[in-house]
């Protein structure tokens, strides 16, 4: 039997399609302004312009932009200080040593000099460190070349101990560490290091003239004639009236009995000095926060070590490999004393 054919669908008219688009369109751009309306009165419920947005967006940019000129202003500060450190005669702690030939002589002039270096050196480094917080590490420094092509240092850091109790026992862990520098040079840096022991006194203050001779593995030896002075100072108004620890080391200037070997060896001068105080902090838990109404304090030992680093350029050939290493080793031999330092606290402890 024969299906009866199904009657074409009729085809809506295109004015129709047209229409119901039209009005879908329509529907979008209402709903589409209810949104934007909604989105330009705020919770209160009064109303605010559109344009206070815009202008908030405006002045959030001049800001941003405005910081952005504090920063690059700041750098060109920085700059502008390299420049001088750069450019400068000297150093703020320095004090001309010139000794001798005869061995009273040259004692009563570093006798004479002490006092004076130990308390420059504090107030240098009190103004450097004057808006550091002393309980968080910090370290900085600038490298250069001075205009006579010597390889310079200028470092400033801060350096915490916790968990040792006595600042005494850390003064003279540093006094040995200085005292026996030459062993930690040729155990970490593999250079053979010997030392001439010029003069020591071991009182109330401390005080050493020695020399060290390093050779490196480019056959070039480093000399470095020095002077360490040393105090501990339980209260004394001219250092701030608290129990605190200075030690120093400058390189001699001129030394007639033993007068530098340019010739042969590379010279090193330095002005470092270090300052060790005590100072008391919240004792953290061990889920290293601060449990809520805890006082309990420890004392943590803080080294503020401020040093002008300086190896003079060679006065005879060598290969620039060799060039290269004295300019990027013109500070190892301050690391080393921090890291032996660190060794003998943390065997102690």
């Amino acid at each position: 039997m024969a299906t009866p054919e199904q009657p074409a669908k009729k085809r809506k008219a295109t004015y129709l399609v047209r229409k119901e688009e039209r009005e879908r369109l329509q529907d979008q751009v209402f709903e589409l302004q209810r949104t934007l309306a909604r989105l330009q009165v705020p919770a209160s419920g009064s109303e605010e312009p559109l344009h206070s947005l815009i202008e908030s967006a405006s002045v959030n940019a001049m800001l941003k932009n405005e910081i952005q000129q504090r920063q690059l202003g700041l750098a060109v500060s920085q700059s502008l200080l390299t420049d001088c450190l750069e450019n400068q005669a000297g150093n703020p702690v320095a004090l001309p040593i010139h000794l001798g030939r005869e061995w009273s002589d040259r004692r009563a002039t570093l006798q004479v000099v002490k006092d004076e270096r130990l308390a420059r050196g504090y107030r240098y480094v009190t103004a450097r460190c004057q808006h550091l917080d002393l309980l968080k590490p910090h370290y900085s420094e600038e490298r250069f070349e001075d205009a006579n092509g010597d390889f310079c240092c200028v470092r400033n850091e801060v350096i915490s101990f916790p968990g040792v109790q006595s600042l005494q026992k850390v003064f003279d862990a540093l006094k040995f560490t200085l005292l026996n520098l030459e062993i930690s040079i040729s155990e970490q840096l593999g250079h053979i290091t010997l030392r001439e022991d010029y003069d020591t006194v071991d009182g109330d203050a401390f005080i050493s003239n020695y020399r060290l001779a390093s050779g490196n593995a480019n056959g070039v030896t480093t000399e470095l004639n020095a002077v360490a002075f040393g105090q501990y100072l339980e209260n004394h108004e001219r250092f701030g009236g608290q129990p605190c620890a200075i030690l120093t080391v400058d390189s001699v200037d001129e030394d007639e009995l033993h007068p530098y070997n340019p010739s042969d060896c590379v010279r090193k001068a330095i002005n470092s000095t270090t300052v060790l105080t005590s100072m008391k902090r919240a004792k953290a838990s061990r889920n290293k926060r601060i449990d809520a109404g805890e006082d309990e304090e420890e004392v943590v030992i803080v080294m503020r070590r401020a040093a002008f680093a300086k190896t003079c350029r060679p006065e005879f050939d060598i290969p620039e490999t060799a060039t290269q290493e004295l300019r990027d080793g013109v500070t190892d031999w301050g690391n080393i004393i921090t890291q032996a330092l660190r060794g003998i606290l943390h065997t102690q402890s």
